[in-house]
């Protein structure tokens, strides 16, 4: 019962490693509230928690936009008294060759995965320094890392490169009672990589020296030690949970 008596708001957490992380987080005495953008997701989640005895608040709104990040951690504040911890786990890609790629691509994809952690960041960082404490959490991806970028989703990488830089920086700033850390995950089972062919996630499997892809539990244990007590004295670092799969360029 890490969690007893905190609270935490979970960007993207209407499903996959959002929705593990908000369910993990509740079983662990955790107040809840999830964003999406997704009313059917949010439902789901919030139908899912209720039938494990749970009560999951649920958020609709678009993250990169600052009035409803604003609006969004107001209500949750205002429901829960508090902000503990937040869990930047917002994004989305576009894939597409580097020659066409539009501007306006790269454009919503640095807004979904990039600009909206410094937005809901700001806007809980006011009530955590306030309270003289807190935790955030960015996700950002394999893909960030150094050599792991990928072609087809350069600005997805470029944006998840930039979360881990934002990190440290944010981590300065926001010291000594804000923490501020980043999990990294490698390939994760979820909605969205299931659909993908199995040859495709056959290169992911084998690229990984544990031989596996994660399960969006795998990464949710990560970003839950990252947000209690047991990580009080790490800020600015980045947790990469990718099996192995980035030590491959050695």
């Amino acid at each position: 019962m890490r969690f007893q008596g905190k609270t935490a708001l979970i960007t993207g957490g209407g499903r996959g490693i959002g929705a593990t992380t908000a369910l993990m987080i509740l079983a662990e005495g955790g107040g809840v509230g999830v964003v999406d953008m997704n009313q059917d997701h949010l439902n789901n989640v919030a139908a899912t928690a209720q039938s494990l005895g749970y009560e999951l608040k649920t958020f609709l709104a678009d993250v990169s936009k600052t009035d409803q990040v604003r609006n969004t951690v107001e209500a949750f504040v205002k429901e829960f008294g508090r902000i503990d911890i937040l869990v930047n786990n917002a994004g989305m890609t576009i894939p597409r060759p580097f020659m066409e790629k539009t501007a306006e691509e790269w454009i919503k994809t640095l807004e979904v995965n990039l600009i909206s952690v410094f937005l809901c960041a700001q806007a809980a960082a006011k009530h955590m320094l306030a309270q003289k404490s807190g935790k955030i959490v960015n996700i950002s991806s394999i893909r960030g890392v150094e050599h792991c970028g990928r072609e087809g989703v350069m600005d997805y990488s470029a944006a998840k490169g930039a979360v881990i830089n934002l990190t440290k920086t944010m981590a300065k700033e926001l010291a000594p009672h804000i923490n501020v850390n980043t999990v990294a995950p490698g390939h994760t089972m979820t909605d969205l990589t299931a659909p993908l062919p199995d040859a495709v996630k056959r290169g992911m499997i084998e690229g990984a020296y544990l031989k596996r892809m994660a399960q969006p539990t795998d990464i949710a244990k990560a970003i839950l030690f990252l947000a209690s007590e047991d990580a009080d004295f790490i800020t600015g670092q980045m947790l990469l949970v990718d099996g192995g799969f980035s030590l491959k360029a050695g």
